[in-house]
């Protein structure tokens, strides 16, 4: 079974006492009181839809997609550290 795309959003919050209507539009991942925001994953093909029905919100100040996806996740065989301190002090 291949895994969905998720999408995340960062949902800056007025109040947080609305919390609860947050987990109808996605999995609610962690919650920072202090600061007031969210972090909110949804389906990557219902995106679009969360971000406008989340923005006509009273209680939403503002909301910012993460950036995840278009950061690269493979990278490329590189030295360990012991190769490197054995090339400095070749013996």
């Amino acid at each position: 079974m291949p895994f969905q795309k998720r999408d995340g959003l960062v949902v800056w919050l007025y109040n947080l006492k609305y919390l609860r209507v947050l987990r109808r539009y996605g999995y609610v991942h962690y919650v920072s009181k202090k600061m007031k925001y969210a972090i909110l994953y949804c389906n990557g093909e219902t995106t679009e839809f969360v971000v406008s029905q989340l923005a006509r919100m009273k209680f939403v100040k503002s909301i910012e997609q993460s950036h995840l996806q278009e950061v690269r996740t493979t990278y490329e065989k590189g030295k360990t550290k012991r190769e490197e301190k054995d090339e400095i002090y070749n013996y």
